[in-house]
């Protein structure tokens, strides 16, 4: 068996009225995958194995905006995953395609019928996979039954894939992983997603009041991502390459919240890595939640303040592994 190629993956943007997507033939796995969490990647997986069997293209289908979002504008920041990331997380399982259609009005007011009738077979779907609770179509109107109904006439089938639960039979979800991450357990949200928990974005200049302190910091706005316990966390720090390749830059502490101590500028994650100084203005980074260390609170002032960050350094330093940087 070859080794999967990330790079290989064709990441494909389709709306409602737009030409068919000519010449696929394809194994699908369908839902918002919102963290690519391990049940999504069951689900996944499910796509992967029928495509080998009947011969056919695997692809991931998801919606962009999330429909949490396009339904509740003032929704509190949820995601678990900007874009980039969960094209990251995606193209580094073994598919063809990751198609993201646009969830618009003219989606929306797609009923159950002309998505199974039309929209799949625009899409090239053969045989489709989604969760046990996936439901689609106008007021949700539609469910796995509904495409395998619907699907004889176009050659279209579906499969529902069970949920993946966990040893305490309590399944997994982004919900739970959204949960653990705000009461403070990253480790926890890492099972269920099989992979660390992430701040993820580009370092905007701050006020560089951490320099002026001994700890310089790269600070990154949480945006529309979850925003987890804030506090400081034992963290490590990862640059992405040309390559959509994280390269560890080495272990460091993290404070995420609204600083109260120097003013609300936001939500932000403020990280200091450990033992180097690298010019990080401009550059993607990700920053892996590892331990969280304690709540954020307010000190009189900077003193008291840069006494704190010290005791959370060695804290951190502590937490997690030595790591042999390079020159």
């Amino acid at each position: 068996m070859s080794e999967h190629n990330p790079s290989s993956v064709n990441i494909i943007e389709w709306s409602v009225g737009d030409p068919a997507l000519d010449g696929l033939s394809l194994a699908a796995a369908i839902g918002n995958f919102d963290g690519v969490h391990l049940g999504h990647q069951k689900v996944i997986a499910a796509a992967v194995d029928a495509g080998k069997q009947a011969n056919l293209q695997v692809a991931v289908i998801t919606f962009d905006p999330h429909p949490r979002e396009f339904f509740r504008h003032d929704e509190t920041p949820f995601h678990l995953a900007d874009r980039l990331e969960k094209d990251r997380l995606l193209s580094g399982l073994p598919i063809d395609y990751i198609i993201h259609v646009t969830f618009n009005d003219h989606l929306r007011r797609t009923d159950a019928e002309s998505f199974v009738t039309s929209v799949l077979p625009q899409l090239g779907v053969r045989s489709l996979f989604a969760g046990a609770d996936f439901a689609f179509g106008k007021g949700r109107g539609g469910d796995i039954d509904t495409i395998n109904e619907l699907g004889k006439s176009v050659g279209v089938t579906a499969h529902a894939v069970p949920l993946l639960v966990d040893e305490n039979t309590v399944t997994v979800s982004s919900s739970r992983v959204r949960a653990a991450l705000q009461a403070g357990h990253p480790d926890e949200a890492a099972e269920m997603l099989g992979h660390d928990w992430n701040v993820t974005g580009v370092v905007q200049k701050g006020d560089q009041r951490g320099r002026t302190i001994g700890f310089p910091t790269a600070n990154i706005p949480l945006g529309m991502l979850q925003h987890p316990a804030f506090g400081v966390y034992a963290v490590q720090m990862f640059i992405v390459e040309a390559s959509g390749t994280l390269n560890l830059l080495g272990n460091g502490v993290a404070n995420i919240g609204v600083r109260p101590t120097v003013q609300n500028r936001g939500v932000l994650c403020e990280v200091h890595l450990f033992d180097r100084e690298i010019d990080l203005y401009g550059q993607r980074l990700h920053i892996a939640l590892k331990t969280f260390l304690r709540p954020e609170k307010k000190f009189s002032g900077l003193e008291e303040l840069q006494a704190q960050i010290a005791i959370d350094a060695g804290a951190a330093r502590a937490a997690l592994p030595d790591i042999q940087q390079s020159a």
